[in-house]
């Protein structure tokens, strides 16, 4: 059975019609996309990243074009790619990059590693053709010592409202039963420079097994703490159905105060997504041949 399920992201506060409106469209038109892949017999890692690169591309969501620039204004994003064989690739704090996702699936096709960040994140990228790519307006200076140091001073009241949760998330299973899953995040408004959230974690962000496969958005912090799609998934190795493995994890996020939304499949391609905040909109399609 083909199956996918794309997600855009988790608010913690009320989102307006016209934003909701624009962002569930946007999802649908990227499962769209990534179905076309699948119902062409595209592997499921195609189909992924087509949705991922999509959304990365439009501006309401929080991944490539619609990245948020760090405390210093500049972008730095994460993404990470991994499937039922176990097979990974992530990329993290990447600058100068469309698509973060096309990176990531580079470092897990043709690297024996698991993250590449930075500039060599960069490098990488350009050694396999990846052109470079402003995706917003160059910071024209860094700031002195002291306005850093001012700025860090504030930091805590920066980020203390922080509700925008927009990373992006897609899994798909294709004709041969292959499941892939992969996230791509610009990270949180105003971030410190260097700062990783879940996206690029393997077991937090995403996370895939023969048993399945699961993506997360929201606090990455507490994603990373809980190792959230890495619960998910792992409870359906043992048995659990797909709505109990995620409103397990989802309590516990509940109960620790960490908004957080997910997108599950099973290893047969029953697709879930559940969240704890105010939106997250989500596409999901599956056909039996």
């Amino acid at each position: 059975m083909e199956s996918i399920v794309i997600h855009g992201g988790c608010e913690g506060k009320e989102v307006s019609p016209a934003e909701q409106l624009e962002r569930t469209q946007g999802v649908e038109q990227a499962g769209i996309i990534g179905w076309e892949h699948l119902a062409a017999g595209a592997a499921a890692e195609d189909a992924v990243q087509a949705a991922l690169e999509y959304l990365e591309d439009h501006p309401a969501f929080d991944a490539g074009l619609g990245s948020y620039p760090n405390l210093v204004g500049d972008y730095e994003m994460d993404a990470l790619m991994m499937n039922s064989r176990g097979e990974a690739g992530g990329v993290a704090c990447i600058q100068d990059v469309q698509h973060p996702i096309a990176v990531a699936r580079k470092v897990k096709e043709h690297t024996p590693h698991h993250l590449l960040v930075g500039l060599g994140a960069q490098w990488f990228a350009r050694l396999h053709g990846l052109p470079p790519f402003r995706v917003g307006p160059k910071t024209q200076r860094q700031p002195t010592d002291q306005e850093a140091a001012e700025l860090l001073d504030r930091y805590l009241e920066i980020i203390e409202n922080q509700t925008r949760y927009s990373t992006v998330g897609a899994i798909a299973r294709d004709t041969t039963g292959h499941i892939c899953a992969g996230t791509s995040t610009g990270g949180i408004p105003g971030k410190l420079p260097g700062r990783m959230g879940d996206s690029a974690i393997i077991g937090a962000g995403t996370y895939a097994s023969q048993a399945g496969a699961a993506c997360a958005t929201g606090v990455g912090e507490g994603i990373m703490r809980l190792a959230v799609t890495r619960q998910v998934v792992q409870a359906l190795a043992q048995g659990l159905i797909l709505d109990d493995a995620i409103q397990n994890i989802l309590a516990q996020c509940s109960h620790e105060g960490i908004p957080c939304g997910i997108i599950a499949m099973t290893a047969q391609g029953h697709t879930l997504a559940a969240h704890n905040g105010t939106f997250m909109p989500v596409w999901q399609a599956a056909q039996r041949r």
